[in-house]
């Protein structure tokens, strides 16, 4: 028996996605109706500067930065337009909690985070052709072993071990 934690799946999924956008810088974006404004203080607007050409090759389209606030027309085609400021705002969270060291990759950081912020939620009931998908682009991963943050993704249970469980 496989059993997936679906939340980690779907962050490994989505990693792997950002992480080829960036690379490759061939994001998808979709426009927005009407461009949103977001005031951020100094500091968090120029960690958002400092990610800006990468937040675009994920898809974001930004037209207006200034000292207060930053305009955007355009996000990843996987975004929920009421999900832009809580991933932004997470992202900005992760980069002031993140420690640098040898290993440190903004890029890496950016596509965990917005992994992280989009992924399915655990526990969020999923249809059975979701579920499948899930299944399929995991095991489509170079990684599907572990999620970003180095945690397992599934784990097998043999019918002896199971068994075992009730007796």
């Amino acid at each position: 028996m496989l059993i997936i934690d679906q939340s980690r799946a779907h962050q490994r999924i989505l990693y792997e996605d950002f992480l080829k956008d960036i690379t490759v810088k061939e994001g998808v974006s979709q426009q927005l109706l009407f461009p949103l404004q977001l005031h951020f203080s100094s500091q968090e607007l120029e960690i958002v500067k400092q990610l800006q050409g990468d937040l675009e090759h994920t898809g974001f389209v930004f037209s207006n930065v200034t000292e207060e606030s930053i305009e955007i027309k355009g996000v990843p085609v996987m975004v929920p337009e009421s999900e832009i400021s809580i991933i932004l705002e997470q992202l900005i969270s992760d980069v002031q909690n993140e420690v640098p060291d040898a290993n440190f990759s903004a890029t890496d950081l950016l596509a965990k985070s917005m992994a992280k912020s989009l992924a399915i939620k655990t526990g969020q009931s999923l249809q059975k052709d979701e579920q499948e998908h899930i299944v399929n682009k995991l095991f489509a991963c170079k990684e599907p072993n572990v999620s970003p943050t180095n945690r397992v993704t599934f784990i097998t249970v043999g019918v002896d071990e199971l068994d075992k469980k009730f007796i």
